[in-house]
């Protein structure tokens, strides 16, 4: 079970995947939007939401790049 601190109830979650490809364009979902894309590579998709994910939590560049933070 994942439970956000904004969460009123325990609520249930299933584990997706954040990735997928369409017409060989690449995309993530977030929990804010739907997706975010195109980018032309999973890897550069992947970039994005490493980057998006660093921008929206506030986690400055030196802590994110601790070993375990951005996975």
């Amino acid at each position: 079970m994942a439970q956000r601190s904004t969460d009123t109830e325990t609520v249930r979650a299933f584990q997706t995947d954040r990735f997928f490809e369409s017409n060989g364009q690449w995309f993530f979902f977030t929990r804010e939007t739907s997706e975010q894309g195109p980018f032309p590579t999973r890897t550069s998709a992947e970039h994005e939401l490493s980057v998006f994910l660093r921008t929206h939590i506030g986690v400055p560049q030196d802590v994110w790049d601790q070993p375990g933070m951005n996975r």
